[in-house]
């Protein structure tokens, strides 16, 4: 009787013994590294959504600072090469970079380690066989920006502001537009050097509703703060994380909503997929060789979140949601995305985000 219960104390230790073991092995086996932008945590923008992500995937396989290394670029191009080169020679497996401003490095970098797995957060840009571009529809984003514009307009009178690069996606602003509201009538600026500049023009045609695509300043929602008053209503629509300076208390009075990008569950999905042996190289631009993901309100990667301004629309943005997964919606054309892992998150903004 001793030498059977002493046989399955010793199975029952070795089945203890084996999961500790095998965390302890992925733990040694993986190096990944993540670059930060400037500011690095605690920006309250795409940083910090990174972030999200990269403490959530340490959580789950009990990852340390020995598996995931963690730097900030201090903001010049140098730097940026430098530091991604550097995390090159060390051997990490996958290096991530977040935001468009690595881009320019990383296409210098990327080609000369070809044997290292890079991914770049919030941008298409950077095309070669081991990048993975982990990007938002943006055409999508300005869909649902022009479905809410549609709803909450009392003008019939709505605006959208971009950046040149952006500024084609007023096409879907504007069906997102007539698919709530066929009476409004929507009207765009390019912003070129001046936001303040643009947003005026936009607020001497009386619009009542603004969906800003400018990320860089917060000079739009700046300028939509001085033109609330006793006797003028306008309001937001912006995009989240991108940009932070929505937490800006004063901001709220007048912001409806943001179209929010799942930056969290990008950083999640590479580093699975690393931790896996695998890659994300989805073709994004067969031409010019660009390979990663795109997040689509169909894979639930983008969805628009409403404050309490803009919760009463939220039943419709809700069946406009649905209308799209399932495909009864025809004005746009939405590809429907395999969904790699759900990663539930709580909103920067503390918004009510609409599934």
């Amino acid at each position: 009787m001793r030498k059977v219960v002493s046989a399955l104390l010793s199975v029952a230790l070795m089945l203890a013994i084996l999961p500790i073991e095998s965390a302890r092995a992925i733990t040694v086996s993986i190096r990944m590294a993540v670059v930060y932008d400037i500011g690095g945590r605690g920006d309250h923008g795409i940083n910090d959504a990174t972030a999200a992500g990269v403490d959530a995937i340490k959580k789950k396989y009990g990852l340390t600072a020995l598996s995931v290394r963690e730097i900030v670029t201090n903001g010049t191009e140098a730097d940026r090469e430098n530091r991604l080169q550097f995390l090159a020679s060390a051997k990490y497996s996958l290096i991530i970079a977040v935001g468009s401003q690595f881009a320019n490095a990383l296409g210098v970098v990327s080609v000369k380690n070809p044997e290292t797995q890079f991914a770049l957060i919030n941008d298409d840009s950077v095309g070669n066989l081991n990048m993975s571009d982990m990007v938002f529809s943006a055409e999508q984003g300005a869909y649902l920006a022009g479905a809410l514009a549609g709803l909450a307009t009392k003008s019939n009178k709505v605006g959208y502001i971009a950046p040149a690069n952006l500024l084609p996606n007023f096409v879907q602003f504007q069906r997102g537009v007539a698919y709530t509201n066929p009476k409004a009538i929507a009207f765009n600026q390019e912003v070129e050097s001046v936001p303040a500049e643009s947003a005026q023009i936009l607020l001497s045609d009386k619009v009542d509703v603004v969906y800003s695509a400018w990320s860089a300043t917060s000079e739009v929602q700046d300028e939509l703060a001085k033109a609330n008053g006793a006797k003028t209503r306008v309001f937001l629509i912006g995009i989240t994380p991108d940009q932070y300076f929505l937490l800006d208390n004063s901001s709220q009075k007048f912001l409806l909503g943001a179209v929010s990008k799942r930056i969290d569950r990008a950083a999640f999905d590479v580093m699975t997929a690393a931790i896996n042996n695998q890659t994300i190289i989805d073709t994004l631009d067969r031409t010019k060789g660009i390979y990663g993901h795109m997040y689509t309100i169909n894979d639930g990667g983008l969805t628009l979140a409403l404050t309490k301004l803009g919760a009463t629309y939220g039943a419709r943005i809700t069946q406009i949601i649905n209308a799209i997964k399932t495909g009864k919606s025809k004005l746009i054309n939405l590809q429907s995305r395999t969904e790699l892992v759900h990663l539930k998150q709580s909103d920067p903004l503390q918004l009510q985000v609409v599934q």
